[in-house]
């Protein structure tokens, strides 16, 4: 299955910023003023990533499909970490700069990744479908055992990460979208308490339940964005808003 989800750009300025865990990485070239540019892979975030940028900086990313992988990626725990290209890329796509045209920049940058990055396996996705609709991991004809350790091949998490990570989207989902108390909606979306969902929340977004409810428009535009789990994905190639969900 295709390995993209998501081509997106963004332009910062200085200043701090958070990502919020979507479950997917992103194949990323970095654009500073009279700098070098860079490429790397991120890592699989297992809690908040804070960006610090001293100058503005352009980037143009490609988010990628959980499954998918680098040719020369043999191990999972490689997947969990940032991956600097240079050392396996001489060449990529040609010169980048602070006026490169987006539209030109991502579709050059699809075609290395599409060139890159093997296909999804179709039971990696339909296990994560499952996973972010609050069902368990199932691959059909498997033990539970040689599932998880498949889907830790192949993802570079097991199905805990991906379990704990889809309730939170989910919980962060219905707290800005409803009204229903806090205690209602940990209990409709598997958390033990209210104070569980209220850590769990804090973990991967950074922030308290109400935080999410004071920032709706920000939160939703986040938790909507493609990610691992709401996306079927195919050859039809999708650019998200400004890199929504991305970077905020």
């Amino acid at each position: 299955m295709y390995p993209i989800v998501c081509a997106w750009s963004m332009r910062l300025s200085k200043g701090e910023y958070v990502v919020w865990p979507d479950g997917c990485r992103d194949l990323i070239v970095v654009v500073s003023r009279g700098r070098i540019s860079r490429m790397l892979c991120t890592g699989l975030d297992a809690a908040v990533r804070r960006v610090v940028r001293t100058e503005e900086t352009l980037f143009f990313g490609v988010r990628l499909a959980p499954g998918s992988a680098f040719p020369w990626e043999k191990a999972p725990d490689t997947m969990r970490a940032d991956l600097p290209l240079s050392r396996y890329l001489s060449s990529y796509g040609g010169d980048w700069s602070m006026e490169t045209d987006g539209e030109t920049a991502l579709r050059r940058l699809v075609e290395l990744t599409e060139t890159l990055v093997s296909p999804v396996e179709e039971w990696v996705s339909d296990c994560l479908m499952e996973i972010g609709s609050g069902a368990p991991c199932r691959i059909a004809s498997l033990s539970e055992r040689t599932a998880r350790r498949r889907l830790v091949q192949a993802t570079g998490a097991p199905p805990k990460f991906w379990s704990a990570l889809a309730r939170a989207r989910r919980a962060g989902l219905e707290l800005v979208r409803s009204e229903a108390p806090q205690a209602q909606i940990a209990a409709d979306c598997g958390f033990s308490d209210q104070a569980h969902m209220s850590r769990e929340i804090r973990r991967w977004f950074g922030c308290a339940p109400g935080g999410l409810r004071e920032h709706r428009e920000r939160a939703l535009d986040r938790l909507a964005a493609p990610d691992a789990f709401n996306v079927r994905y195919s050859s039809t190639m999708n650019f998200a808003n400004s890199g929504a969900g991305a970077i905020g």
